[in-house]
């Protein structure tokens, strides 16, 4: 039996394959310094559904169109939403519905198809116009990694070890490859990496493989987490962080592992880095932006991997997937703190608190950059639209410079 543990809200949990029981640790988080905030939120609309457990937010993603945004939530909820406010909330709604089992990986969209995978192992395809089913085809196990759509297929992973080739149109079966799982990871499967007709795939034993889009074929495998160590829990290794291609390279990082920059033709290293890690990295032209494990940042050079800088400011504070917000890093913490870092200095810039009318710092797990605007889902299963606008302190200084 598969094994997974994860690290949720504020300790780490482990789920010990249908045990009831649970062994948890808690960390003290770095205390927040003082900082004056240049930019606020200003809330657009809101939406609630229902409150989600955390360990199956992993892989629940926003799809949009031009004014429709689409999200599920772990409860069984999948929504079409206005991004233009509505004066009443039941307006911002376009359609729900709910499903009898979780949802756990989508919506992904392509055209007016929406595609999610649920814990009962159904990958289901729907309208985006009414959520009416187009094709449900039921595969081996839990579906938790987000559903990739490349060239009319569905590229997908259910939690037993298989990657699955799905007919967008049918979702007929074209093939499926089976890897060995280890009997212990972290919850969750990173989505597959499309590209050059090559699917890049980041499995649970630390394993990178690179395969054929069309067959499945293996073209190559290379590792870059090794179980070492005397305990089950010290030998845990795991690819959770999403693969990035980037200026020819393919970089990847490892829980208990490494960050590495590899070539994507034969797997061959650029460098390493001895870096254990689990949350979503973001590159740009010059560096790779990480967190890792204990939640430090760090900035490494994209071409040579030399350490730009090191920020521990936020040291335990269950930092979020990164993601870019214009020329700064934007990141949450696990008391619903979202952090503005300046991409060059790794410095704090802005610091903003998240909160609604159903909780105050309520954690965020999953954050969506559309220019000034920002669409947050949370763990209470609240959809949060907000426009970045200039603080009041921000406003005052532009007055007096006058």
């Amino acid at each position: 039996m598969k094994t997974h543990f994860a690290l949720l809200g504020l300790c780490s949990v482990l789920f010990l394959g249908g045990c009831s029981s649970t062994s948890s640790v808690m960390k003290e988080p770095a205390e927040l310094a003082h900082l004056d905030s240049f930019y606020t939120l200003k809330k657009n609309w809101q939406v609630k559904a229902e409150t989600m457990p955390n360990r199956d937010s992993e892989g629940l993603f926003f799809a949009e169109d031009k004014k429709n945004i689409y999200v599920a939530t772990a409860t069984g909820y999948l929504m079409a939403l206005q991004k233009k406010p509505t004066s009443r909330w039941q307006d911002q709604v376009i359609w729900q519905t709910k499903f009898a089992s979780e949802v756990v990986s989508g919506p992904a969209k392509q055209g007016e198809q929406l595609i999610i995978g649920t814990a009962k192992g159904a990958l289901i395809s729907l309208s985006t116009n009414n959520a009416q089913i187009k094709w449900q085809t039921q595969l081996s196990s839990e579906v938790m990694s987000y559903p990739v759509i490349v060239q009319q297929k569905i590229f997908t992973r259910t939690v037993d070890g298989k990657l699955y080739a799905i007919d967008f149109e049918t979702g007929e079966v074209v093939w499926i490859v089976e890897h060995e799982m280890p009997t212990l990871s972290l919850r969750g499967s990173p989505a597959v990496l499309y590209h050059e007709n090559i699917l890049y795939v980041a499995w649970e034993t630390g394993i990178i493989q690179a395969l054929s889009v069309n067959s499945g074929t293996l073209l190559w495998e290379q590792r870059i987490a090794q179980p070492k160590g005397r305990t089950a829990l010290e030998r845990v290794v795991d690819i959770q962080a999403s693969l990035v291609i980037k200026e020819g390279r393919l970089i990847a990082l490892g829980y208990h592992g490494k960050l590495v920059s590899m070539n994507p033709s034969n797997g061959g290293f650029f460098f390493e880095k001895e870096l254990s890690g689990y949350r979503d990295f973001v590159v740009d032209e010059n560096r790779i932006y990480v967190v890792d494990d204990s939640d430090v940042l760090y900035a490494f050079d994209l071409f040579s991997g030399a350490v730009q800088w090191t920020q521990t400011a936020f040291k335990d504070r269950l930092v979020s997937d990164l993601v870019f917000y214009k020329d700064n890093l934007l990141i949450s913490d696990g008391w619903g703190y979202l952090h503005w870092i300046n991409r060059i200095q790794g410095t704090e810039s802005v610091r903003v608190k998240h909160s609604n009318e159903y909780g105050d710092g309520n954690r965020i797990l999953r954050i969506q950059v559309r220019d000034n605007i920002l669409t947050l889902l949370d763990n209470e299963g609240t959809v949060t639209q907000y426009e970045v606008v200039p603080s009041n302190l921000a406003l005052f200084k532009k007055e007096s410079a006058k």
